[in-house]
C-alpha cells in the first residue's frame, strides 16, 4: 500500500468515526433534554399545588368556609414528597421554614412573611430570576384592597 492509499483509508475512518460520534451525542442530548422537561413538569406541579394549597384557603375564608384541616395535612405531605424529590434546594429549605414557623406559631400572621418569601423563591425557580415582584404588591393582587392591605402589611415586611 502506498502512502496516498493509507492517508484515504485514515480520513475515511475518521470521517465515520465523527459520524458516528455526533449521531450518539445527538441522542444523548435529546435524552438530557427529554430528562429536564420531565424534571421541569413535575416541578411546576408541585409548585403549582403548594400555591393552590393557599389560594383554597384564601377562597374558602373569603367564602366563610370551613378548612378542612384534615384534607389540608393529606394534601401538605404531598406536597412535602413532591419538594423534596423535584423542588430545587432554596424550594425545599424556604417551603421548611415556612412549616416549622407555622407550627410553632400557629396564631401568627407572620407566617405569610415565610409565605410570600417562599411564593418569590418558587417565581425564580421558574425561570423569572430577575422578579422584581415584591411581597406587597403579590398581596395586594391577592387582597385587591389597598386599606386591607396596609392594615396587615405588617406581617410581611
Amino acid at each position: 500500500m502506498d502512502q496516498q492509499t493509507i492517508i484515504s483509508i485514515l480520513i475515511s475512518i475518521l470521517t465515520i468515526s465523527s459520524g458516528i460520534f455526533i449521531v450518539i451525542l445527538q441522542r444523548k442530548t435529546e435524552k438530557i433534554k427529554i430528562i429536564e422537561n420531565q424534571l421541569s413538569e413535575k416541578k411546576y406541579k408541585a409548585y403549582s399545588e403548594l400555591i393552590e394549597i393557599f389560594y383554597n384557603i384564601f377562597k374558602d375564608t373569603k367564602n366563610n368556609r370551613p378548612i378542612n384541616n384534615q384534607n389540608l395535612t393529606l394534601k401538605l405531605i404531598d406536597i412535602k414528597k413532591d419538594l423534596f424529590i423535584y423542588g430545587s434546594d432554596e424550594i425545599f429549605r424556604k417551603f421548611t421554614d415556612w412549616l416549622c414557623f407555622s407550627t410553632e406559631n400557629s396564631n401568627n400572621l407572620n407566617h405569610m412573611n415565610y409565605f410570600l418569601d417562599l411564593m418569590i423563591a418558587i417565581r425564580r425557580d421558574m425561570g423569572k430570576k430577575d422578579t422584581s415582584l415584591t411581597k406587597h404588591e403579590i398581596m395586594l393582587n391577592i387582597i385587591q384592597d389597598k386599606k386591607v392591605l396596609d392594615e396587615f402589611s405588617q406581617y410581611w415586611k
